[in-house]
């Protein structure tokens, strides 16, 4: 293949990927320490004076400094393999985060691995949870892959990691959106993510008879690991561009009182988006939700908010409580399909509410 003998110096004149130097060593030891891993300063040394040099004339790992500033900001690699494709590896300096470094690192190496050395396929993976990694990944437009069990070893114990891939003819920007929620207010209310330390309050609000009647498909009880994977996939959804999802909370104790979900949604001349959302039983009664509601729609139809047309809401004919929060939030019954809604002991027909931005 046609690797350069020697470190080529690529910049997008923003960031400059370059040969290790002797002013780097400290650079590198100190991102070991946020690392928390166990290498003393002689091992930065090592690697930054021969290691990332003789790895390199050994074609085994194809490895650039990352400068930004003028300081040494972290690495960037590619790990060729035997089929003429690569791996992407990359890790950033706690003071360059945040600005878009390792998304121009990446491009780069991209541009170097597919231009200069032939690779047909370059692949990424990384821990499941490693949020920093994956971000770039999307950002640099590396299309997702499979989530593959116990695929990696990290500490000691096995470990699952999502993978990707792109090739040389895919842009080098995102597919599709990462959806960031904002934080939306009203005088009582406070709608925003979920925290890993609400995992109680979330199985008390899952496990309950309505719940188990309306949407059989929600494990009964549902248990703490329940909801650590329903946290995840949220957060997944998110990632890949298709679901908000806010815990409703309360403004003044912080309190979770519910959550409320957009799907579907679609952001071509349809622009609609579903609602659905459930309530922890001690908030029920309160008008939490439609209040919930009206404060999210408010957002979805404003230009400067997400510029959506139309949302709706779609339930059992016989879910009393959920029509009658639909219809408070200012919700039109628009239609019912009979004998279209499954739950627990039969099919119930299925009604449908909407709402437009012209409303």
């Amino acid at each position: 293949m046609p690797i350069p003998a020697e470190h080529p110096v690529l910049t997008d004149g923003v960031v400059t990927l370059r040969a290790p130097r002797l002013d780097d060593i400290e650079g590198q030891a100190e991102r070991n320490r946020e690392g928390g891993q166990y290498r003393t300063a002689e091992d930065a040394r090592r690697w930054m004076t021969f290691g990332i040099t003789d790895a390199w004339k050994r074609r085994e790992r194809l490895m650039f400094v990352i400068e930004y500033q003028g300081r040494y900001a972290g690495t960037v690699a590619l790990e060729p393999d035997a089929d003429d494709n690569a791996r992407v590896h990359y890790g950033l300096s706690a003071w360059a985060r945040g600005a878009g470094v390792m998304s121009r690192a990446v491009r780069l190496i991209l541009e170097f691995g597919f231009s200069t050395c032939g690779f047909h396929v370059i692949r990424w993976w990384a821990r499941v949870g490693n949020w920093p990694s994956r971000r770039v990944a999307w950002a640099t437009g590396f299309r997702l892959g499979e989530t593959i069990p116990d695929m990696a070893e990290e500490g000691g114990e096995r470990v699952d990691a999502w993978t990707g891939w792109i090739g040389p003819d895919d842009e080098r920007k995102p597919r599709h959106p990462w959806l960031e929620h904002p934080i939306l207010e009203t005088p009582r209310l406070r709608l925003r993510t979920w925290r890993e330390d609400e995992i109680p309050r979330i199985t008390t609000a899952r496990t309950n008879q309505a719940t188990a009647h309306f949407l059989p498909f929600i494990p009964q009880p549902f248990t703490a690991e329940d909801a650590r994977f329903w946290l995840r996939d949220m957060a997944e959804q998110a990632a890949a561009g298709r679901r908000f999802n806010w815990c409703v909370a309360d403004a003044e104790t912080d309190q979770g009182l519910g959550n409320l979900t957009m799907f579907g949604i679609h952001r071509d001349e349809v622009r609609d988006a579903e609602l659905g959302y459930w309530m922890h039983p001690d908030a029920q009664g309160r008008g939490v939700m439609t209040e919930a509601i009206q404060r999210v729609a408010q957002w979805y139809f404003d230009a400067e908010g997400f510029g959506g047309r139309r949302l709706f809401i779609r339930t059992a004919g016989t879910n009393a409580s959920a029509r009658r929060t639909a219809e408070k939030a200012g919700f039109r019954h628009v239609g019912t399909e009979r004998a279209a809604f499954h739950i627990s002991s039969h099919v119930d027909d299925k009604v449908t509410y909407d709402l437009l931005a012209t409303d």
